[in-house]
């Protein structure tokens, strides 16, 4: 049986799951619906990228600015109320018929995007244990390729039946109602709930409350016993004094040096009680082993705490635009997968719209495969070796994912036709959508693994904000160029990106991965 932490962590993981969901669907409602809105409208193959590109644009900023607002705001707050930002958004769109509104409105959907995956890091660092980082994350970002199979299957489906206004009029107020039991649903932390988290990942009292209730009983204690030593010191004190009394009524009178004696020897053995009462009081009160321990290690920590990494040393470190630039790489291939396929299959290929639809859906298939087993199968791997001083021990599942993809986009541009097996077709959509995806959520663990933890956020944010920068060039910029040539030129670039990225890992594979200045790593 799961106990009260565990309820809250599935709670909270199905809630954000669910939530980036519904923002993924909102983020490419436009790219699910784009050849009902060509029909509906005076959109040409320009327009769109104008379109594509400025959600793109807002969301790469946005992005980065709530990567770094994310330390300092509600998780919960900013995950809400950036669905609900978004689902406004989607709302309005449906409602708009000119390539202006269309434009503005997506890219404030694009400001509202960028509060979706920030909030979900920090629930993620906050709720669960580091060892179940990798694979969490590597689910979590499923959640969007699991939206990237129904939505073009559901939204299309809603198009044909009822319009692609309605269609997207459905997604906004889903996102609407999905942001509002979010965010009455989740906590920020377990200590909101009066849980923590413990280094396995387990219930657990909080370890500021147990000092507490340690130091408490231990004062008491401390306090009975010169109780004690108070009460004792007053009834000897009493004896004595009624011992002279008695023996002053009954009209004896002690000789004055023999007094001066007794009151010495008084005075001595008080003096030996008080030392010993004082000497178990001090053992008392004295730390112990661990407790000396526990303030070498705090006396350590303040000697090193000038040490620490700030961004300029983060900024600095050559890992950081190594991921930063495959990350730029990885996310122009996979958006320009993503957004031009299904043009480049119906337009230039002769397929129907429905094959174009179930491509995408395909891809988002293996995307789910690739960023969940590519989490799990690098965990081993860094479980096995360990995080390295120079590359890492996930370098290699990436090479062998970017050698398949390289493969896959060729036979894609160069040997799909109109007599194409669908299966082939499908197959090749599966193997792109892993291999892209797989190679996304693995570069965003690498950031996260060799940063300082302080200083998480800002080189993801910045990574992110490359990622993003990316599928700006994914936009308008292939738009223009399919208009200027046709589309396979676009998978031609989209081909070389794909082998530039290739030829970066296996360059870059025994570099220095540490992010920042770090202190000592397990192996070399």
């Amino acid at each position: 049986m799961m106990n009260r932490f565990n309820r809250w962590q599935a709670v909270i993981f199905a809630a954000i799951f669910i939530g980036y969901a519904a923002y993924h669907i909102n983020r490419k409602s436009f790219t699910y619906l784009m050849t009902f809105i060509l029909d509906d409208t005076n959109l040409d193959k320009k327009d769109l990228g104008i379109v594509t590109s400025s959600i793109t644009l807002s969301y790469a900023f946005s992005k980065f600015a709530s990567s770094i607002v994310s330390d300092s705001v509600s998780p919960r707050f900013q995950f809400a109320s950036g669905l609900i930002i978004v689902g406004l958004c989607t709302l309005q769109f449906s409602a708009s018929s000119n390539i202006t509104t269309f434009a503005v409105v997506y890219f404030i959907n694009g400001l509202g995007q960028g509060s979706g995956w920030p909030p979900c890091v920090k629930f993620l660092k906050q709720w669960y244990s580091p060892s179940q980082l990798g694979f969490l994350w590597s689910v979590l970002s499923a959640s969007g390729n699991v939206a990237g199979i129904t939505g073009p299957l559901l939204l299309p489906y809603l198009a044909v039946t009822y319009g692609w206004r309605t269609a997207m009029w459905c997604a906004g107020v889903a996102a609407i109602t999905i942001a509002c039991i979010v965010g009455a649903t989740i906590q920020n932390k377990p200590s909101d709930v009066g849980l923590t988290l413990n280094e396995d990942g387990e219930m657990s009292k909080s370890a500021k409350t147990s000092e507490e209730d340690e130091e408490t009983s231990e004062s008491n204690e401390v306090s009975k016993q010169e109780h004690d030593a108070n009460l004792l010191g007053k009834e000897n004190s009493e004896r004595t004094l009624e011992s002279r009394n008695e023996k002053s009524d009954s009209g004896y009178a002690e000789p004055e040096q023999k007094k001066d004696g007794l009151s010495s020897h008084t005075k001595k053995s008080g003096k030996k009680d008080q030392l010993l009462n004082n000497d178990r009081i001090k053992r008392r009160k004295s730390p112990s082993k661990n407790s000396a321990r526990k303030n070498a290690l705090k006396s350590l920590k303040t000697k090193d705490e000038p040490k620490r990494s700030t961004k300029k040393d983060v900024f600095g470190s050559p890992f950081l635009w190594i991921i930063a630039f495959l990350f730029f790489m990885v996310r122009f291939i996979a958006n320009s997968c993503e957004d031009w396929s299904q043009l480049y299959l119906v337009q230039e290929k002769g397929f129907p719209v429905t094959i174009g639809s179930t491509f995408l859906s395909t891809h988002a298939i293996g995307a789910v495969f690739g960023s969940i087993s590519s989490g799990y199968i690098t965990d081993r791997l860094v479980a096995k070796h360990g995080i390295l001083k120079r590359g890492s021990a996930r370098y290699s599942l990436v090479i062998m994912m970017f050698a398949i993809n390289v493969c896959a986009i060729h036979c894609f541009r160069s040997y799909v036709t109109r007599e194409s097996s669908l299966s082939f077709v499908h197959l090749l959509a599966v193997l792109m959508g892993a291999c892209q995806y797989s190679c996304f959520s693995i570069y965003g663990v690498l950031v996260v693994e060799h940063s300082p933890s302080h200083l998480t956020g800002t080189s993801h944010g910045m990574c992110a904000l490359f990622a993003n920068l990316g599928g700006v060039m994914a936009g308008y910029p292939m738009s223009y160029l399919s208009k200027q040539y046709d589309w396979s030129t676009v998978y031609l670039c989209v081909e070389l990106a794909s082998l530039t990225s290739l030829v970066t890992l296996l360059l870059t594979r025994n570099v220095p991965s540490t992010i920042g200045r770090r202190g000592k790593q397990r192996k070399d």
